[in-house]
């Protein structure tokens, strides 16, 4: 039996009886802090015609909804243990399957819950919660059993001051949070640990910018069709070299009078480039150093799309084709 002990009051707290109504006032009051996962709709939902196995009508102590599944759920309340309560939500949750058109009308209209559309919401099976003082050992069996997991089972105790102590038998939500959270980081590392420690460091280079990130791997796998193909990240550009031929790859922030995503610069002589892609030449003349600090290349291309970066991968294809058929990259 579990104790709670009060340090204000230097003492443990006693257990206390409270009728099934107390316990379902309680719950309502404190609802979103007690089970935040779901939307409240009601207590004593009302079930017309037969409901229970044994052909009575019935109230549901308490009915929500979960956003997440789109599945209504039962709320069972027990003040002892009934070995009957499994087979009395069970019954339940075959009347709302079976009158689903009803209850979701009367969810929405008399109680005003908002829900998804009506074809959104799962029809094909409720989740039911139940809440008891204790449950027998063949109870928590039969739920484990359960292979979908739409049985959950509570523990609570009541103490004097109006202090409730509840424990979830499975279905944990916190646990589920924390395994989601675990699953997601085992993911991110595993594709770390699988990718090219080269594209890591594009990565971590590019940052929030996916798209100037996606145009420079277009042009960096186009060149590893032509060659050898290294990468050296740096602080301020990406150094790509292919078969002894260097370009310098700089992101931009797609703002300014060029609007450019991304910039290679290039010894390739580009004036026969037939494109509409932006370009510079940082020659100033003989003996004289080149315009812009950012890579030793002459020319620089700005690109605002993947289309302009795959018409610079063409025109170096159509380079090398009239180069005497030579398979590098040359000035």
């Amino acid at each position: 039996m579990p104790k709670l002990f009060s340090s204000n009051e230097k003492k443990f707290l006693k257990l206390v009886d409270k009728p099934e109504k107390e316990l379902s006032r309680f719950i309502c009051e404190h609802w979103r802090d007690l089970f935040p996962q779901y939307t409240f709709v009601a207590s004593e939902f009302p079930l017309k015609g037969n409901v229970r196995s044994k052909g009575s009508g019935g109230r549901i102590d308490l009915l929500a909804y979960n956003p997440v599944s789109k599945k209504f759920v039962v709320f069972e309340l027990k003040k002892e243990d009934d070995r009957n309560i499994t087979e009395q939500a069970a019954d339940y949750r075959d009347y709302v399957q079976e009158n689903f058109a009803d209850i979701y009308l009367h969810v929405t209209q008399k109680y005003e819950v908002h829900l998804p559309k009506f074809t959104e919401v799962n029809q094909n099976t409720v989740e039911i919660v139940l809440l008891a003082k204790r449950f027998s050992s063949t109870q928590i069996e039969r739920v484990k059993k359960i292979k979908d997991g739409h049985v959950t089972l509570i523990k609570y105790y009541w103490f004097e001051n109006d202090l409730i102590f509840i424990d979830y038998v499975n279905n944990d939500p916190d646990d589920v949070k924390i395994e989601t959270t675990n699953t997601k980081k085992i993911r991110e590392i595993t594709n770390i640990i699988a990718q090219d420690p080269e594209l890591i460091d594009i990565d971590r280079y590019f940052g929030l910018s996916a798209v100037g990130r996606e145009m420079f791997l277009s042009f960096y796998n186009f060149l590893k069709t032509k060659g050898q193909v290294s990468v050296e990240v740096q602080q301020s550009k990406i150094r790509v070299i292919c078969n002894g031929k260097n370009f310098s790859v700089i992101k931009q922030g797609g703002q300014g009078t060029r609007k450019a995503v991304l910039q290679i610069n290039t010894n390739i002589n580009i004036e026969k480039l037939d494109s509409n892609v932006q370009r510079d030449d940082r020659f100033r003349g003989e003996g004289k150093k080149m315009k812009g600090s950012l890579g030793t290349e002459r020319y620089e291309l700005f690109f605002r799309n993947e289309s302009e970066v795959q018409s610079f991968c063409t025109f170096i294809q159509d380079y090398l084709a009239a180069s005497d058929g030579k398979s590098t990259l040359i000035t």
